[in-house]
């Protein structure tokens, strides 16, 4: 899910079988989708109030929700919400394995990166195109060599 239809076209570019614009009908479509049971499995990649509410009514009885964005909001939490049993996690670092798992997977061509670099004397420029969501994956600044 996102709020920005572009973003949307990429991730269905790259493979992604649904994509949805966030709000209401999103979760509708999710519960449609589940039997209405709610997904498995629910990455917050953003973190803030709107999206943690949103991933907190998608998300099933002993589900995962995983908030990866850093975006400072709060999860609801009350006795219905999220699903029972489901569990919620927020991890900052993985493991050494992990990384070591993820770097075997892009060696291997199986992880799709969308990445737009730039020369360190454009960082406050990406940095920008960031924060206006004007970038489409991963901004990488680089040094000069």
């Amino acid at each position: 899910m996102d709020t920005d239809a572009g973003k949307l076209e990429t991730a269905k570019r790259m493979g992604a079988d649904e994509a949805l614009l966030s709000g209401e009908e999103a979760v509708t479509r999710i519960k449609d989708m589940t039997r209405q049971q709610g997904a498995q499995l629910v990455l917050d990649m953003v973190g803030i109030d709107p999206t943690l509410r949103m991933a907190a009514q998608v998300a099933r009885v002993l589900g995962h929700l995983t908030i990866v964005g850093l975006g400072g909001g709060a999860l609801p939490v009350s006795f219905s919400t999220p699903p029972h049993e489901c569990s919620v996690a927020s991890p900052y670092w993985g493991s050494l394995p992990e990384l070591m798992e993820v770097i075997t997977l892009a060696q291997q061509q199986k992880i799709k990166m969308l990445l737009e670099h730039f020369p360190v004397e454009r960082a406050n420029e990406a940095y920008q195109l960031l924060h206006d969501g004007k970038i489409q994956g991963r901004a990488v600044i680089t040094p000069h060599p």
